[in-house]
């Protein structure tokens, strides 16, 4: 017995060592993982313009440290798009925007090295949408506008071209005003797009001004030798396609102007939608505690009235979701008679996910309707059960009335006669 206690505590000895030994080759790998942190992402320009101008909240710096308990510092909160597509396209899609960043690379550089770096500050397209609509009749009165202005698809868009004039066919500088709220700058440092909203847009122009405004963003390089396009999230402004170039019959410059419209449209309409996404956002936090608050108090959180008024916010935004002119289930108008433009605005609107984005914002609405229907039901269910005890207290009174009346149950002063009779 003796001997198996002590071969069992050598055992036990051995095996110790051994998990000391493999935690102490550890511990440098793990130090050195501790030790070496990501770099941290650049803020893009569109951003800084954006908290500058007090048109956007400024972001929370991401943390590099751990909390107090030792978990790790909450991660800033992801975008509101993400890329909705299969692992081999998306990865294919990353493929080929990163052969066409290298060649804009090579095509800039005079004396090309043998492997360029990807250029990492590549001019953007930016779209920022403001408010509900502009008047650009009254832009136009306010005289506010550069000389060169031009009106584009049946005056719903104004042009701006750079200042001063280039030749360029880039268009750097340039901006499209759409009727629907919406600026879209092309090249534009942060200084130039702050100028254009506060000298040319904001003096008035501005219907039903949104408290946070919307904003997308994209960034392009000029291949003349490949067609213009959208690959994964990025623009490549270059030649027209044939086929475009037959149906359109319109020189180059004008084909490119009109690519470069129908990109900047499907940006417009990302920059648009953002914003109904962060309004319904904050209409999910007003009603996220409901279900909670009826689980434990056991009745409607909220009066009738205050239950009707969420019901028409939710209806508001179900009818600018899908119901207005400028909705986002329709293509614009301009292009039902520029049909060679709809292809290029469609495969923006997919590098930008309007369609699932859309979905997922009608299937939120959806439990929202639903969850203010229960609560209404709720609510009449409660004022139903009211009416039916007064109306059973009323039947009672009335009970006891026709008792005293028929002189089946005698009345105080009955009573009092019969006390008092000797």
């Amino acid at each position: 017995m003796l001997r198996h206690r002590v071969v069992g505590g050598l055992g036990l000895g051995a095996r110790a060592f051994s998990h000391a030994c493999a935690a102490r080759a550890r511990a440098p790998n793990a130090a050195k993982a501790q030790s070496t942190k990501a770099p941290k992402p650049r803020a893009s320009t569109l951003r800084q313009f954006l908290e500058a101008r007090g048109l956007l909240s400024t972001a929370p710096a991401p943390r590099d440290d751990v909390s107090e308990g030792g978990a790790p510092a909450s991660a800033p909160a992801p975008a509101l798009r993400r890329t909705r597509l299969p692992t081999a396209k998306a990865k294919a899609l990353a493929l080929e925007s990163r052969a066409l960043r290298e060649q804009a690379a090579l095509q800039a550089d005079e004396a090309p090295a043998p492997a360029p770096a990807v250029p990492s500050d590549l001019p953007e397209v930016v779209a920022l949408a403001t408010a509900r609509s502009y008047d650009l009749d009254a832009l136009l009165r306010s005289g506010r506008l550069p000389p060169d202005w031009r009106w584009l698809e049946d005056r719903e868009v104004i042009y701006l071209p750079a200042r001063p004039a280039s030749s360029d066919a880039l268009g750097m500088g340039s901006a499209f005003i759409f009727r629907s709220g919406c600026f879209v700058t092309w090249g534009m440092t942060p200084e130039q797009k702050a100028a254009l909203h506060r000298d040319v847009i904001a003096g008035g122009a501005e219907e039903l001004r949104y408290d946070v405004a919307g904003d997308e963003a994209m960034e392009f390089v000029h291949l003349p030798t490949e067609p213009t396009r959208v690959v994964g999230d990025l623009i490549v402004v270059g030649q027209p396609s044939r086929e475009w170039s037959n149906r359109a019959r319109a020189d180059a410059a004008t084909l490119l102007l009109q690519a470069r419209l129908a990109i900047s449209q499907g940006l417009a309409a990302s920059a648009r939608l953002s914003v109904q996404e962060a309004v319904l956002a904050a209409y999910l936090r007003s009603v996220s505690l409901m279900p909670e608050q009826l689980e434990q108090n056991g009745k409607v959180p909220l009066p009738r009235r205050a239950l009707i008024r969420k019901m028409g916010t939710l209806l508001r935004l179900r009818q600018h979701l899908n119901l207005d002119r400028d909705n986002f289930l329709d293509d614009p108008e301009l292009y039902w008679d520029n049909s060679h433009m709809e292809a290029l605005y469609r495969h923006t609107c997919e590098a930008l996910d309007i369609k699932p984005r859309i979905e997922s914002l009608n299937a939120k609405l959806n439990h929202c309707e639903h969850l203010l229907e229960v609560l209404r039901a709720l609510l009449t269910e409660e004022s139903s059960h009211r009416m039916e005890l007064i109306i059973i207290y009323l039947i009672a009174f009335e009970v006891a009335m026709a008792l005293v009346s028929h002189e089946y149950v005698p009345t105080p002063l009955a009573l009092w006669h019969w006390l008092c009779a000797p």
